[in-house]
């Protein structure tokens, strides 16, 4: 059996082998959880920067409207409780981590621990202003981006050289180059700069106007509104699934932004059953996690613990979804051909 018949008959590994084989590349370079641990250390120990003025000041401006009756009274304040629990705890900062799959795994901008750490009470910059926080929102959101490529990049290159090590020791000295051929990681970083550029413009333009339309629906006709909610937002997320493999296909195939979302596209028409048991696994094992890594309090030294572990099991599952990528895209391919 020639190489050729035997690359046809062999299969692609299964989201379990996924997962072995993602975690087994974290095992062997342990380096690579530095980033996600010092992004969150610092959100942690380090200074803090506070919306809360803007919030009390909308807060106030809610109360102050006059209320049908007492029972929306208390939902209302009920609302502005949590807006305002919201506020206390949001840092700002966090903004570097808020982009899925595009910045540094971070467990602390996921779940805004209160201002305290085993230091002491954190020093805390208020923002009081609607135009800081959107200057801020400029400068933090794209620094998250360069942080998260320096960590994709990095994570790609070690599984493409694990791949090479492997079609090496199988006798195959066609074993794929640890340098993508043609694409610089200054072009690489300028494809998912402009990714994540186009998902945020696209994002401030539809969220409001989603929310204005389901709002009206809701007001107008609840059981229309609440069908409206759910079916717009089913379908949102089966238009972002099509975008989940642009980034491997930009930094681990070196591959143009175009082609990337092109072969992203076909990966889930072609291995959608597959596709759909990594995005389950994977959301189950890193939100059950994260919950238990979450459980010590922020002036606990044990939140640190926390913080290794989630820095851990995040990088173990982005490797696994870019070895599900390695894997399954070039097979995807040929069927649809």
């Amino acid at each position: 059996m020639d190489v050729s018949t035997r690359e046809e008959v062999a299969k692609p590994l299964g989201v379990i082998a996924c997962l072995t084989a993602g975690f087994d590349v974290l095992g062997r370079n342990l380096w690579l959880i530095a980033l996600p641990v010092l992004f969150d250390v610092f959100l942690w120990l380090g200074p803090r920067l506070s919306v809360a003025p803007l919030v009390q000041r909308f807060t106030a401006l809610v109360l102050a409207q006059p209320t049908s009756d007492a029972a929306t009274a208390r939902q209302l304040t009920q609302a502005v409780q949590l807006i305002e629990l919201f506020g206390d705890r949001f840092n700002a900062l966090s903004l570097c981590g808020t982009l899925p799959l595009l910045n540094v795994p971070s467990l602390l901008a996921q779940r805004a621990p209160e201002a305290l750490s085993p230091l002491g009470k954190s020093y805390v910059f208020l923002v009081e202003r609607v135009f800081a926080v959107m200057g801020w929102s400029a400068l933090l959101i794209p620094v998250g981006l360069v942080l998260g490529f320096l960590y994709l990049n990095l994570l790609a290159r070690r599984i493409r050289a694990a791949r090479s090590s492997e079609e090496q020791a199988s006798g195959d000295a066609a074993g794929r180059p640890d340098v993508l051929p043609g694409s610089s990681s200054g072009l690489r970083f300028l494809r998912v700069f402009l990714f994540g550029a186009a998902l945020v413009t696209v994002g401030a333009v539809l969220v409001p106007i989603w929310m204005m339309l389901v709002g009206t629906a809701l007001a107008l006709a609840p059981a229309l509104g609440l069908m409206a909610w759910v079916t717009s937002l089913g379908l949102g997320g089966y238009l972002v699934l099509h975008l989940l493999f642009v980034v491997p296909g930009v930094v681990l195939g070196g591959h143009g932004l175009l082609r990337a979302i092109w072969e992203s596209i076909v990966l889930i028409h072609t291995q959608f059953s597959s596709v759909i048991g990594l995005v389950v696994v994977v959301v189950v094992i890193y939100e059950g996690l994260g919950y238990v890594w979450s459980l010590p309090s922020a002036d606990s030294w044990s939140l640190l613990v926390g913080i290794v572990g989630n820095a851990c099991v995040a990088t173990g599952l982005t490797a696994a979804a870019f070895v599900f990528y390695q894997e399954r895209v070039p097979r995807a391919e040929v069927r649809l051909s």
